[in-house]
């Protein structure tokens, strides 16, 4: 698209709902999210606590247990996904050529992850 061109509102409102999305992934995954496969001692008490209370609350298995695959999931998450959510907000602003190809990888890491 040339420079100074808008966007289709529809295109307008897809970019804002995922740029809220990837907003939200980039501040839960390494302070909540990264609760499964790091110490508690990385992190302050409010947000172990907080995490706790989501678990004990709505009865998260996954995060009161904590098996194997999901720990894996998490390191996934935390490797691969929230770098990419990093540059997916960079992109979505800056309105990079790029960013709707780093949705799509984030977008199949995601889908293949919930399988």
């Amino acid at each position: 698209m040339a420079a100074g061109a808008s966007l289709p509102l529809s295109l307008q409102i897809a970019d804002a709902i995922l740029l809220l999305f990837f907003l939200v992934i980039s501040i839960a995954a390494p302070l909540i999210d990264a609760q499964t496969c790091l110490p508690t001692r990385f992190f302050p008490q409010f947000l172990v606590d907080l995490k706790s209370w989501h678990a004990n609350e709505y009865g998260d298995f996954l995060m009161l247990e904590k098996p194997g695959f999901f720990v894996g999931l998490v390191w996934l998450e935390i490797v691969f996904q929230w770098p990419l959510a990093l540059a997916n907000i960079v992109g979505i602003i800056g309105r990079k050529s790029w960013y709707r190809t780093t949705c799509l990888i984030y977008g199949v890491s995601t889908s293949s992850g919930m399988i």
